[in-house]
């Protein structure tokens, strides 16, 4: 029976973590779904655009890999992300200042991404995918603050908390730290929400775990899927 071909699986066909079995199956599955293969090139895409915009940023699962392959990836994901902009019609530049708290704004760690014609307004999504517990405290941080600062400046403001991978352990209800922190930051940020991966949630459960997410969290099928959506209009995207 064919595997579905979800984003997730996509994903993994990117990442080459797929066995050479399923590789195989997707791999034809592409040849054969003209609006699969054009799905598995976007994700490919901005894969390709993160990698370049995080580069030397520590991952949220140390991965071993040699000098050699790991700046030949450098140099490939250099080389698509100078026809990007023209494949995809984005603009890229780095953001800074403004209402950003100063630890992000000295870092330079993010990147806006969006269409010509496209409003970049004061939107951020923000993006975890550990379970560290500094990782999940400071995304909280970050967007108690860039609301706050934005309350004070008079500007509308709006941001997204998306987490997948491990990062999901932060909105699930028997497992995060922070339960009472995420209720006090919904009741004081209107313009705040939390977004949780669909595919990382149907992931765990089929593992035989149930998941149960804080009553904040809404579910969206692909976090790649958000986060894609959210950089054409606009938003401004920042890895936590």
């Amino acid at each position: 029976m064919r595997m579905p071909i979800t984003d997730e699986i996509l994903n993994a066909f990117v990442d080459q973590q797929l066995t050479p079995g399923e590789m195989g199956e997707v791999f034809e599955a592409l040849k054969q779904d003209p609006e699969l293969a054009k799905r598995s090139c976007e994700i490919r895409q901005l894969k390709s655009l993160l990698k370049h915009a995080y580069e030397g940023v520590e991952p949220s699962r140390p991965v071993q890999r040699s000098k050699a392959r790991s700046r030949s990836m450098q140099v490939m994901a250099a080389a698509l992300l100078l026809g990007l902009g023209g494949l995809l019609g984005w603009t890229l530049r780095p953001m800074g200042g403004g209402i950003l708290p100063a630890a992000l704004a000295q870092k330079g760690e993010f990147m806006h991404v969006s269409q010509p014609g496209a409003t970049a307004g004061n939107r951020f999504i923000l993006h975890i995918d550990s379970d560290k517990p500094e990782r999940m405290a400071a995304v909280l941080d970050y967007a108690d603050q860039i609301l706050d600062n934005a309350r004070q400046d008079g500007v509308a403001a709006e941001l997204e908390i998306v987490a997948n991978n491990y990062g999901l352990n932060l909105l699930r209800e028997d497992l995060t730290p922070y339960r009472a922190r995420i209720d006090a930051l919904a009741a004081k940020h209107a313009n705040l929400k939390f977004i949780a991966c669909g595919q990382a949630v149907a992931r765990v459960e089929r593992e035989g775990k149930k998941v149960r997410l804080v009553e904040e969290a809404r579910v969206v099928p692909s976090v790649i899927g958000e986060v894609v959506s959210k950089m054409k209009e606009g938003w401004t995207y920042i890895r936590v």
